[in-house]
């Protein structure tokens, strides 16, 4: 069986072979056929509950433009080059309009992620920020679920603010995209960490799920403060290709296209069996994103595996163990990954990469198992 492995470096398949005895079967995505350009373009013209990006842009002196990191499937460089075009003729000089990664509470990129993710073009001819979660932040208040809101003070020196991002699966936002390429993106660590709390008090946030998600509703009340102007949200295939564009209001326009992607995404759940194989491919990057493998079953490895079943984790963690610096070791909202946490049964789990050592999981339950050769 081949599957693809290594985004944004080769995105190549790698043969899996199993034993001539084993019932092997292969889950995959419903998918969709890649997007022209014009069609793209003609979506952005037509935004979901807000004006064209030109029309918003009227009248502005500095626009910002937050773009998602290279964790998130999306190639963005036509997409860009697309808004700046519009940003420009709503009266918006070249000089003043300003990129900024949002980070989160993510790993900076260096210029070969930001050229691969954003393209040549925009790196080379525009001024760019990565977000840090620890300074440069304002102070804006609380949400009403007591969030404080700490903001990337470049973000709000703009009078127009705008995001791009991609609508894919997130295990505790429902979906990225949206206001949160700018709530989490832009975020200080006191606003990610009160945020995130939101899902370990509560059993309602996960991957798929928007209505009734108490953590992408406090993103959203976060959203509206800041005065999130407008999103462009696009949603990729199994092979990263960019399969539509939603754009508009950061709230409506994504709503939209989550609509979209649960039929580009759905996954039909297998019989239970013996051992399950997790792909990360395209989130596999570094292991701070080997989670998102398991939001087909919303975490819960029950769904597909018997009481004694095995689940299989496999990630090509190119850029190796990766760092987070809400969630990794000394941070803080660092803690062990507890048995109960993923349902696990009476064995552990089993991690596949080639580019992690043992001391790389050491925050997996104890009776994890790594292979990396």
């Amino acid at each position: 069986m081949k599957l693809l492995w290594q985004a944004w470096y080769k995105d190549e398949e790698i043969e899996v072979a199993f034993p001539p005895s084993w019932e092997v079967e292969r889950v995959q995505m419903a998918d969709a056929p890649p997007a022209t350009l014009e069609a793209l373009a003609e979506k952005m013209q037509q935004p979901i509950g807000a004006p064209r990006l030109k029309e918003l842009a009227a009248g502005k002196q500095k626009a910002v433009v937050v773009v998602e990191d290279i964790t998130r499937p999306s190639a963005l460089e036509p997409i860009l080059l697309l808004m700046v075009k519009e940003i420009i003729a709503g009266g918006v000089t070249p000089e003043n309009i300003t990129f900024i990664v949002g980070l989160g509470a993510h790993t900076p990129m260096r210029l070969h992620e930001l050229e691969m993710k954003l393209g040549r073009e925009i790196v080379r001819n525009y001024r760019l920020y990565q977000n840090h979660a620890h300074e440069n932040q304002a102070y804006l208040g609380e949400t009403t679920r007591g969030t404080p809101i700490y903001i990337n003070r470049f973000f709000l020196e703009a009078d127009f603010r705008v995001s791009a991002g991609t609508i894919v699966p997130h295990g505790l936002a429902g979906f990225a995209g949206g206001v949160k390429t700018v709530a989490v993106g832009m975020a200080g660590i006191k606003t990610l960490h009160a945020n995130h709390q939101l899902a370990y008090k509560l059993d309602h946030s996960m991957a798929g799920r928007i209505t009734g998600n108490e953590l992408r509703a406090d993103l959203e009340e976060i959203g509206r403060l800041v005065n999130h102007h407008f999103a462009v949200n696009t949603i990729v295939n199994s092979r990263r290709e960019l399969v539509g564009l939603f754009a508009g209001d950061p709230i409506e326009a994504h709503r939209a296209g989550v609509r979209f992607a649960h039929s580009v995404y759905k996954t039909h759940i297998p019989r239970r069996t013996d051992i399950a194989f997790f792909n990360a491919y395209p989130k596999d990057t570094d292991l701070i994103q080997l989670v998102n493998s398991m939001n087909a079953v919303a975490r819960d490895f029950r769904r597909v595996l018997n009481q004694d079943g095995t689940p299989v984790l496999m990630t090509a963690c190119t850029h190796g163990a990766g760092i987070h610096y809400l969630t990794s070791a000394g941070m803080p909202a660092h803690s062990k990954m507890a048995r109960e946490k993923f349902h696990l049964g009476r064995h552990g789990i089993i991690i596949y990469s080639p580019n992690l050592s043992y001391s790389d999981i050491h925050h997996y339950p104890d009776d994890t198992h790594l292979y990396n050769e």
